[in-house]
Parts: C-alpha cells; structure tokens; sequence
C-alpha cells in the first residue's frame, strides 16, 4: 500500500535483520507494557485496596487483561513462539523460554474472554477513552478470524461483531471528511481509541503519524510554504499506484475526503518568472494568497488539460518521465515549441498526494512534531468488514455483501450510491481486501489483513501491486526477526534460538 522513501533502508530493501532499531522497539515495549498489565492484575488479586470495590476490582482486571491481549496479538503476530509471561518480572531473570504460538493464541482468546464478560457497555464521558465490552468483542472477533482453528470460530467472530454492529452504541458518521474532522475526534464511530492531548506537559511525544504521510509540498512552488493546514512535511510513506488506482474518484468520495491533492498559495503576494505556453515567452505571475497553485490528480492529465489550467502546476505520475523527458518535452525558453507546456511536473519520492487521516492541525505552529489527534485503533466500519469477512467464509455471500454495501453506501458520491453496490457474487477475499485498503487506509491494519487471509507473501511478490518489494520478499519475512540484544543477553542461547532467515 505505501513505499518507504525517506529513512528505513532495511524496510525498503527487506535486508531487515536482528540489529533493526523498529523491531527492537516493538519487542521491548511490548514486553514493558505486558509487565505492567501482569502487576497491575498481581496487585488486583493479592493486595487489599482501600476504596476499591469489587466491580471496580473485576473491571479493572478485565481492562488489564485486554490491554495485554492486546499487545500479546501484536507480539505473536509478529515473532510466532514467543515469551509468555503471566505473572509480574520484578528482578533480573536471564533464561528465557518460547511458549508456541498457538498456546499464546489461546491465553488471548481467554483474556478477551473475561474482559467481554466484565467489561461494561459504555462508560460516563468523563471515562471517554477506557475499554468497553464491544471493543473486547471487536477484537475477539478478530483474533478467531486469525487462528480459524474451526467452523465454529467463524461462527463466533461473526456473532461478535453482529453484537457490536447491533448494540445501538455506535453508528457510521456521515462521511469520512467528517470521521477525519480533528474538531470531531470523539464521535460515534470510534469504538477503542488511543488519546492525545494538546496539553504538551501530558503529552509526551505526542502522536507523530501526522509527518509520516504528508510530502514536501513546500518545496515545489515559489508561493506554496509550509503551513499547519498542510501538514509538516516528512515524505516517509508514499501511496503505491496500486493503492491510488483502488479508488474510482468518480462514484467514491473516499479519495476527495482522503486525500489532499491541491495546494492554494500560502503567501500574501509572490512574484514568479515563469515561460508562457501562449506566447512563449517569459512572463511575470503575481501569486496571490488562496488561488490554487498546485495539483497532483489523480490520473494522468492530456497536454491540452495542463495548458488549459497554466500556470497551476500539473504533477504527473513519476513512471511518466518515461514517456515524457522534462528536459526536450517539456516547454521552456531554451525548448520553446516543446509537446508539454511549461507547467507540467512529475511526482517524485517527495512530492505526491497524500492522505490526511493523521494531519493534525490543532498544533500550535507548523514544525511542532508531538501532535494531539487521537488513534482510531478500532471503529465501526471495521466492524462491518470484519462481519463482511466472516460471513463470506461462513458461505454466507448475501449476508457479507450487505454488511459491504454499508460502507460502501456512506463512501458514495451522493447519487451515486446504487453504482458503488456489489452483489453477493462478486464477493471474495481479494474484493474484501480491497474494500478494507479503500475504507482503512494508512490505519494500520494491511500486514495482518494480508497475513490473515494468506495473501501476504503473494501479494507483496506481485510486481504489479508492489514493484519496490517484488523479489525481495522472502517467505521468512513474515515473521520479524528477535532482537539480537535479547538473544545475546540470555542465559539459554541454545534454547532461545533466533526465527528462521535471520543471522543472530
């Protein structure tokens, strides 16, 4: 779904190995945070705690336990055998043991279990933010549509979502300008959130997703500098063409609400001297502040259309530098009579349309990097997806087209809506992942999508969804490497040996 430009060689080239800072990272924290919920749960069980009842006691139990599920999902996914410890590490300990997969699996399964049965169904606002029974239910659901060990898991996950989907306590807003709307982050959709603050003192690094998408716009245009509306520019995560080319802009008003591909001046009053596909001549522009400036659209634009908008900047998709050579194509005064008028551009690993789903423009000035948007870890119409997902290998196509056909109903174009319907026929994974890329882009669910559904290693082969990855992925890269600080510090190196591919 996105190329890795800036920064993560080994991500971009796949020669991840033991000493990745990422990896290390994820398995470290993981580890502190499930220490913390195993003290906690010790403390709830063997401490008498003044003031605390025991439905207080039991749902703060239930919590824990979620939270280290939660963070167990992400551990087992990503290393399979892995360490399982239940009960607090409070001194050095320098063996460490693999529990199997599958064991870990079951522990999961078992404390969601116990968070759906203690948990309540919603929470005063003053409590905003802590989980509820159908957030547990949402993950559950998700975690039997991993493992699949039965019928009977599908059948499981499907009524767990239904229960979410039917409980009255969530509903889709209209749109997804409107789901993205900082000014709206606490809305009825959003079913396990992770919070921010604007109060820097509270918070810490603060959520810094709103860099990783946004391109260098202010880089490409005279009168185009950076503003917090736009976002901080970092050009880390790119949109693959595959990606772009899911969305017909025609019929889904995802990619309008998604995406910014428009730039308006930013500046009171720029003049520029720039070659005119009229005259040909040089000429003098006065930009003035609001009147747009750049656009990347979505598919390539005709010579004519580009003339036809000068002298607003044109980006066409960068494998066109191969049809179009900017030096002898493109209009200038030492090539005046050249095909392409002078306002024609390329995308580049910097420069591009991106989404806006993590902008953050609540922060106080525009280099300001610990921002404040809440993380939408659950929502609704992944709920739906996930019905859609489980209902379909269930064998039921109506059931899972319908669940389908909601989130597609509120993606239309007003108008629109009967031409973006499916029919139980033309369900299938492949349909259901990409309505998941469409609907959930950039949130972070695409490698265990693709991974639960057996798809990953495919698709991240197929030179026509992924050309940077094609031939670099290997099947042991569905598993990351453990840490080499964890391997070289134990005291059973024998026994705690390194995942398959990957040197110690």
């Amino acid at each position: 779904m996105w190329n890795a430009y800036n920064g993560g060689d080994q991500w971009r080239n796949w020669t991840i190995d033991a000493t990745n800072g990422n990896v290390r990272s994820l398995w470290y924290n993981g580890y502190k945070s499930i220490n913390q919920c195993n003290s906690v749960l010790d403390a709830l069980e063997n401490n008498e705690i003044p003031g605390l009842d025991k439905s207080l006691r039991i749902r703060y139990q239930a919590e824990a336990l979620f939270i280290r599920a939660h963070y167990y999902y992400h551990l087992v996914q990503q290393f399979n055998d892995i360490p399982m410890p239940l009960k607090p590490t409070e001194s050095v300990e320098t063996a460490a043991h693999k529990t199997n997969a599958d064991e870990v699996w079951k522990q999961i399964i078992s404390d969601l279990e116990f968070a759906i049965d203690n948990l309540p169904e919603s929470y005063p606002v003053s409590e905003y933010g802590h989980i509820t029974k159908y957030a547990a239910m949402h993950h559950l659901s998700r975690v039997l549509l991993t493992v699949k060990r039965s019928d009977d898991d599908l059948k499981k996950a499907l009524d767990y979502v239904e229960q979410v989907i039917n409980s009255g306590k969530y509903a889709l807003v209209k749109s997804h300008a409107e789901l993205w709307d900082i000014n709206n982050k606490r809305n009825s959709e959003v079913i396990f959130p992770v919070l921010y603050t604007q109060n820097a003192e509270l918070n810490g690094d603060g959520n810094t997703a709103h860099m990783y998408f946004c391109s260098a716009y202010s880089e490409e245009h005279p009168a185009v500098k950076r503003v917090i509306e736009y976002g901080r520019p970092w050009s880390r995560e790119r949109s693959t063409d595959y990606a772009l080319n899911l969305f017909d802009e025609t019929i889904d008003k995802r990619w309008e609400d998604c995406f910014i591909s428009r730039w308006n001046v930013t500046e009171n009053s720029v003049k520029e001297s720039i070659f005119s596909p009229f005259t040909k001549k040089m000429e003098e522009k006065v930009w003035t502040k609001g009147e747009l400036a750049m656009i990347d659209p979505k598919r390539p634009w005709t010579k004519e259309q580009i003339k036809e908008v000068w002298p607003v900047l044109v980006f066409q998709p960068e494998y066109m530098r191969e049809q179009i050579d900017p030096q002898k194509d493109v209009q200038s005064v030492d090539n005046p009579d050249a095909e392409w008028p002078s306002n024609t551009r390329f995308t580049n690993y910097k420069m591009y349309a991106y989404l806006v789903k993590h902008l953050d423009p609540l922060r106080p000035e525009v280099n300001w990097t610990p921002g404040s948007r809440d993380v939408f870890v659950f929502r609704l119409a992944d709920t739906y997806l996930l019905a859609a997902e489980a209902a379909f290998l269930s064998g039921n196509s109506q059931k899972a087209a319908g669940y389908i056909n909601v989130i597609r109903h509120r993606a239309a174009i007003p108008g629109h809506e009967a031409e973006m319907e499916i029919k139980p026929a033309d369900v299938t994974i492949d349909f259901i992942l990409d309505e998941r890329a469409r609907e959930l882009m950039g949130e972070m669910h695409r490698w265990y999508d693709l991974k639960r559904t057996g798809k990953l290693y495919e698709r991240m082969n197929n030179p026509e969804m992924s050309p940077a990855t094609a031939g670099k992925f290997k099947e042991y890269h569905v598993l990351r490497p453990i840490p080499r600080d964890q391997l070289t510090n134990v005291s059973n190196p024998e026994e705690f040996t390194q995942n398959p591919g990957y040197g110690n």
